[in-house]
């Protein structure tokens, strides 16, 4: 049996970027993890003209779901509680965007967006989002509003991801 998976997600974030004014594919580009300086934390996948945190995933089981807002609560922490990861992400912004383009060193985010590709291309809705991924959003949510940061779920259609998607054996 033949499916349609994302190629890479990588490529869906570059291409998403550069369709849209303003916003910046921070896909990889990490900044230092505060409590290990050995590796880094990737902030998010894409940033838009308005300051919003973008986190894109597909997602065929509740698993790469949970990673994903968990991502976000632990992007948003840093954020607020981090001078250094602050200025880091900064940083990257101005580097990996148009030159012109900065936001401040104590830049924390308002509103955080999850685009998600569910199995096999399934439209996103209350009742087709895995029933222990709806449990962490709900409580993503909660913890992230407690900081004044809101959140938006948007389902990634089929076709809107067909450039970034090739033909793989399940």
């Amino acid at each position: 049996m033949r499916v349609m998976r994302p190629a890479d997600e990588g490529d869906y974030n570059k291409l998403a970027a550069q369709a849209r004014r303003g916003w910046v594919c921070l896909d990889k580009k990490n900044v230092h993890n505060p409590f290990r300086a050995s590796n880094s934390v990737e902030i998010c996948d894409l940033f838009t003209e308005d300051d919003t945190l973008v986190l894109v995933k597909p997602a065929h089981s509740s698993s790469p779901l949970s990673h994903l807002f968990s991502q976000a609560r632990v992007s948003v922490e840093l954020l607020f509680e981090s001078a250094a990861v602050r200025a880091e992400f900064a940083r990257s912004v101005h580097v990996n965007s148009d030159p012109a383009r900065s936001i401040p060193e104590d830049f924390t985010p308002r509103r955080v967006v999850f685009a998600i590709l569910l199995k096999d291309g399934a439209k996103l809705t209350p009742d087709s989002l895995f029933p222990f991924s709806a449990i962490t959003l709900a409580q993503t949510a909660k913890a992230l509003a407690a900081r004044g940061v809101t959140i938006e779920v948007i389902g990634i259609e089929s076709e809107s991801a067909q450039s970034a998607m090739r033909d793989e054996a399940a």
